[in-house]
């Protein structure tokens, strides 16, 4: 086998195969290893920083049998420079996973690729690999190595991610619910139809992506207006690069895009994906004039017993250990997070910082440089 790395984005575009071809002959890919996902991922993040690609492709003969995407980054502090290693869709993916052949060991793969990595170690000082899933075969792999090799390998947990299975029958998915909760979602649910027509739809065309997304968007920044945390749709740039996403996942037959509305109101609106099997709870919001009738818990409900039909068999709420997604009877699943260093001076210090930060007597400075290098 060989292992080559290419620092041209357009290599990635080449070598990763379309989403038909990955779900059926690579192992455990999500919708955060699609082509276009990837695509729209860098495009939008090479306009913002300074980021170069870095993708290891792994080839047996002339057929490619595995990929990593990954970016390289160099972070300034005072006048100490790191440079970074991270999997592309950092921040706005949350399985970050190597796309590896069903038809090789993944740790024969992972092997190949992280010698070729190594061999290489005076192009960056650290790899900061987060949200790559718990007892997934990267983390089985990252795990043994850090178990043989613990000088140069820290792992810890970086996020929950909470999924309810819709196994059996919907009335057994049901039973799982808080029922005080569900019971609250129904009464409210009962109080709306009351007043007016109540209706859950789903985007099946392609011509409804633009109103419903734009509705969204202004629901989204109204709802989080007047926080700590406005929405980033205020930005125009962040809308266009959202709306190109949305299309271009339905054109992947990979959106689940869905909305409720009250009379002619939306009032709640769910920005998703769905691969067939699971639904990707991404980006909801409400309208904050029925903030009282929990819209968004309606419409999850909704989502929920439709998905059920659909032959859905998860429903995915992604990173985040929020009260109201353990309401609807979800098991909790782990990302993990590494931090990867060399054997070079600069990563030893790096490494010997990070230990400090993390230490029972934390020293602020070690502290503030570590945040500024896995932030970026």
């Amino acid at each position: 086998m060989n292992v080559i790395i290419h620092k041209q984005i357009d290599s990635l575009y080449k070598v990763l195969p379309n989403w038909k071809t990955l779900k059926e002959e690579f192992l455990e890919v999500t919708i955060f290893q699609e082509k276009n996902w990837l695509k729209n991922w860098w495009d939008y993040n090479s306009k913002k920083k300074k980021i170069t690609p870095y993708v290891i492709e792994i080839k047996e003969r002339d057929e490619t049998v595995g990929i990593i995407p990954l970016y390289l980054s160099i972070i300034e502090w005072a006048k100490f420079k790191v440079r970074v290693l991270k999997p592309m869709g950092s921040e706005t993916s949350d399985y970050l996973i190597p796309i590896l052949s069903k038809r090789f060991p993944p740790n024969l793969l992972l092997s190949l690729a992280f010698k070729e990595i190594y061999e290489d170690k005076l192009s960056w000082d650290l790899i900061e690999w987060k949200d790559a899933p718990e007892a997934s075969p990267f983390d089985i792999f990252l795990k043994n190595r850090q178990l043989a090799n613990s000088a140069l390998i820290r792992r810890g947990r970086s996020a929950v991610c909470p999924m309810l299975f819709l196994n059996g029958d919907i009335e057994e998915v049901k039973s799982k619910f808080s029922q005080t909760f569900f019971k609250g979602i129904l009464r409210k649910e009962r109080k709306l139809k009351k007043e007016g027509e109540l209706e859950y739809f789903k985007v099946v065309s392609v011509k409804e992506i633009e109103p419903i997304m734009a509705n969204l968007f202004e629901l989204h920044c109204n709802r989080w207006g007047n926080t700590d945390t406005p929405s980033e749709f205020r930005h125009k740039e962040m809308r266009e690069h959202t709306l190109r996403v949305a299309k271009n996942l339905y054109k992947s037959n990979l959106l689940h895009l869905s909305y409720l509305k009250h009379k002619n109101e939306i009032i709640a609106a769910h920005y998703g994906m769905s691969d067939g099997k699971r639904i990707y709870w991404y980006i909801p919001t409400m309208n904050i004039n029925f903030k009282k009738y929990s819209p968004t818990h309606i419409l999850i409900y909704h989502l929920i017993t439709r998905g059920y039909k659909e032959g859905i068999e998860v429903v995915d709420f992604l990173r985040g250990d929020e009260d109201y997604k353990k309401k609807w009877g979800t098991i909790d699943k782990s990302n993990i997070k590494y931090l990867i260093f060399n054997r070079s001076m600069k990563s030893i210090a790096l490494r010997n910082f990070y230990d400090i930060a993390n230490s029972s007597q934390v020293k602020p400075v070690a502290k503030r440089f570590l945040a500024k290098v896995v932030k970026q």
